[in-house]
């Protein structure tokens, strides 16, 4: 019931809009043709082709004309008084007072002053855009309102563009010069970060780590195996050792061995611990380290290289925003339209065997007819 109640009142509102505009339009019809009737030749020329409609509008309408636009007025301002009427026992608004300042082109249209006229248009535009809110009408199929929509789109893209330009240009000479804004996303974006840094450092040097050490246990095993080897050419006591008579020799090629194989052992259980999960501790204790030296030590180097990336990043911001995006939405729209035509343009000039051959190619295939009863298809039956 409820529904149906409220579907009467916007029926019943939607017609007094439909109402209210036809009304409006007469008068500004009325007015239209009453300012060409007075300032232009039309009274003389009407006196001459049409005296009686001459002697009808000129007694009747042009000498009353005051009073029936005042006419006019009294219906509007009945109109919007019962409106805002409705607005406040709907709570429409925050405030009762609140409906003349909202439609405010409406009070003005309603003084019957010549200037203040104009705003009835304004009446009309609102109520054509609450119908095109309300899906009764769509202007968007129209190619006035896609004229309207394109230009403006332009005008918005251009002036927000120029905006965007000059502003990222005077937010790069304020870092150029030494504005305060690095060292204020230092402290007030990146140190608040500190822990959230160190977690992702240590998790990403574990990370690193495992994945390294996979790839290169190897190449790291044999590096350890020369350098030992070289360290044991160099060194005096198993060079003694190995002058021993009979077991010297092998005696040193064992030792040698020995300490590679104890060396990588260590080096790869190490890695391998500073991989594992529950080393981590460790590895975030080297990453705190880590990055706070970063931030301490390296503090004036950091907010050098983050004051040039901001600036590189803002130009290429700014080389972005001054392309023109309208232009290369107009070069697609007109690159498929050439193609649409084109692909017209050659169906058109294919031969009738080419189009007909490919007919049956580009959906099912024709079924074939079947015979006739004395076994001859209908084609080649004579014709009757």
């Amino acid at each position: 019931m409820a529904k149906l109640r409220r579907k009467d009142r916007d029926s019943a509102l939607f017609a007094l809009d439909v109402v209210m505009l036809a009304l409006i339009i007469s008068n500004l019809a009325l007015i239209l043709f009453e300012w060409i009737y007075v300032g232009t030749p039309l009274r003389g020329v009407l006196e001459d082709a049409w005296p009686a409609f001459y002697r009808f509008y000129e007694d009747t309408i042009h000498e009353h004309f005051f009073w029936i636009d005042l006419a006019f007025v009294a219906v509007f301002l009945a109109e919007l008084l019962g409106q805002w009427i409705a607005a406040i026992i709907e709570r429409r608004y925050h405030r009762w007072f609140f409906y003349p300042f909202i439609h405010w082109y409406d009070v003005l249209g309603c003084i019957p002053i010549a200037s203040f006229r104009f705003f009835r248009v304004l009446r009309v535009v609102s109520m054509v855009f609450k119908m095109q809110r309300l899906e009764l009408i769509d202007l968007t199929q129209t190619g006035l309102y896609r004229t309207f929509d394109k230009y403006r789109g332009i005008m918005t893209e251009e002036i927000s563009n120029r905006v965007v330009v000059n502003v990222l240009t005077d937010l790069q000479n304020e870092i150029e010069e030494g504005s305060p804004v690095v060292d204020r996303i230092m402290r007030e974006v990146v140190e608040p970060k500190r822990e959230m840094l160190v977690a992702a450092a240590s998790e990403r040097l574990q990370k690193a780590t495992r994945r390294t050490h996979a790839l290169y246990r190897h190449d790291a095993e044999q590096y350890i195996e020369r350098r030992i080897a070289e360290a044991v050419e160099q060194n005096e006591e198993i060079g003694l050792i190995a002058q021993m008579p009979v077991v010297g020799e092998r005696l040193s090629v064992l030792l040698e061995r020995a300490i590679s194989d104890i060396t990588f052992h260590v080096v790869n259980d190490l890695v391998e611990d500073l991989g594992r999960a529950d080393n981590n501790p460790v590895v975030g204790r080297v990453a705190e380290i880590s990055v706070n030296a970063v931030l301490q030590d390296g503090r004036e180097d950091l907010e050098t290289a983050g004051r040039e990336a901001v600036i590189e990043a803002l130009e290429l911001v700014k080389e972005q925003v001054k392309v023109q995006q309208w232009k290369q939405r107009e070069r697609e729209q007109a690159l498929e339209e050439t193609e649409v035509l084109e692909g017209r343009a050659a169906y058109r000039e294919a031969p009738p065997e080419r189009v007909a051959d490919a007919a049956p190619e580009e959906g099912n295939a024709a079924p074939e007819e079947a015979p006739s009863s004395n076994g001859q298809s209908e084609t080649d039956a004579p014709a009757r």
